[in-house]
């Protein structure tokens, strides 16, 4: 175990802990709004944290780009070019925003919801996109110290709108300040800020690297949360706010692997540059094994208190334990996949991608099944759980053979 903390670096520590207490208290915060909203405008809720989340498709990946050329100029000891790339991305980001907010006017428009959801979907998404951006760059220099302090910032700004969320408040227009007033102090603390310039080498170079990332991204996220989407489609309102509610233990399990992917990432796009294949299996073997010992732990942890806790705290929301269950399991599984970032970095994105369009038509195929012979929402969980086992197993297969080959070449 120390052997692994010093490869992964124990200044990460106080990031990972930052990360973890944060994604609690904004678990905290969302079960509070599922309790306040009910079943019906929860669902409604999920549905634009859905849009939000896809309209991040209209960025074309530029973010995405950032995560792997901006730890590349670095390993090249290239600053001039790293800050090309950041104010490139900078720049483009601002652009996007406005195709964004048209597509997501549209689609309230369409749904016949009140302009007010427009503003405050958009303003979250907005909130959202450069709250990203600033991160891609701390992670990518490595400056967990001020990452850590970022969690502070948004710890604190989270408990404060715990408390206008009791009074009124909704749960989008909070987490939106909230990622704003984070990014504000990312921004005051950078001693590098990126500026409004566009470099026509960068942005090719960002666009090549990040379109496939983002794409592979989005289709990841597709592939995280088809269910929603088909519950969505098939069932009512009430329906998909049960669903959305068990997700989000689900996303609360996940997050310890996101903070440990994204504290190992820059080392294995480093090692890369380096040509130390080797290590970058290393250091991913660390994220997976890390990962699915803390998340099986976590998992078994959250399963026992759901069951004696939800029936006498949010008992409107009984009816989704099974589901609760179901996909506990299906995050504790999502770090066996072991080469994602390995196929990102050294540009295999289709393989990857091939993997999650098979795990995706997997999901839809049989979780449409479940539905048409009436397992509703724990039929989705269900079909959820057995796609994940297929998607694992196939990427594990595609992963081996392309990092065989790159060793071969």
């Amino acid at each position: 175990m120390n052997h692994w903390l010093r490869a992964i670096g124990q200044d990460r520590l106080f990031f990972f802990g930052g990360h973890i207490v944060y994604n609690i208290v904004l678990f905290i915060v969302a079960i509070t709004a599922a309790k306040i909203a009910g079943p019906q405008q929860w669902g409604i809720i999920t549905l634009l944290m859905l849009i939000a989340t896809y309209s991040g498709f209209l960025t074309l990946g530029i973010n995405n780009g950032m995560g792997i050329a901006l730890p590349l100029a670095l390993g090249e000891n290239d600053p001039i070019k790293a800050q090309k790339i950041k104010s490139t991305i900078f720049t483009s980001l601002f652009f996007t925003l406005v195709p964004i907010g048209i597509v997501q006017f549209i689609l309230i428009y369409y749904w016949k919801k009140p302009l007010m959801d427009w503003v405050i979907l958009f303003g979250f998404t907005v909130s959202f996109q450069l709250l990203s951006y600033f991160r891609i760059q701390l992670r990518s220099y490595e400056n967990f110290k001020l990452y850590s302090s970022t969690y502070v910032v948004q710890i604190i700004t989270l408990i404060i709108g715990l408390f206008c969320l009791i009074r009124g408040f909704q749960y989008l227009v909070i987490l939106g300040i909230v990622n704003l007033i984070t990014g504000i102090f990312i921004w005051i603390k950078l001693i590098e800020k990126p500026t409004f310039l566009l470099h026509k080498e960068s942005l090719i170079q960002i666009l090549t690297i990040g379109f496939p990332i983002m794409t592979a991204g989005i289709i990841g996220e597709l592939l995280l949360s088809v269910d929603r989407i088909l519950i969505s489609i098939f069932l009512d309102d009430s329906q998909l706010g049960y669903y959305g509610f068990s997700s989000n233990f689900f996303k609360g399990i996940r997050i310890i692997g996101v903070a440990i992917s994204m504290m190992v990432l820059p080392r294995i796009v480093k090692s890369f540059a380096d040509k130390k294949f080797e290590e970058m299996k290393h250091y991913s073997l660390i994220q997976q094994w890390s990962s699915f010992g803390l998340m099986g732990v976590t998992s078994i942890f959250t399963g026992i208190s759901l069951f004696y806790l939800i029936p006498i705290f949010i008992p409107e929301f009984e009816s989704s334990l099974s589901v609760s269950y179901i996909l506990l399991g299906v995050a504790t599984l999502l770090p066996l996949s072991l080469y994602p970032h390995i196929l990102n970095t050294i540009g295999k994105q289709k393989v990857y991608l091939m993997a999650q369009l098979f795990g995706i038509s997997f999901n839809v195929i049989i979780s449409t099944f479940f539905l048409y012979f009436g397992y509703g929402i724990e039929g989705v969980a269900l079909g959820s759980l057995i796609s994940m086992i297929a998607y694992v197993t196939l990427i594990r297969i595609l992963g081996k053979n392309a990092f065989d080959q790159l060793i071969n070449e």
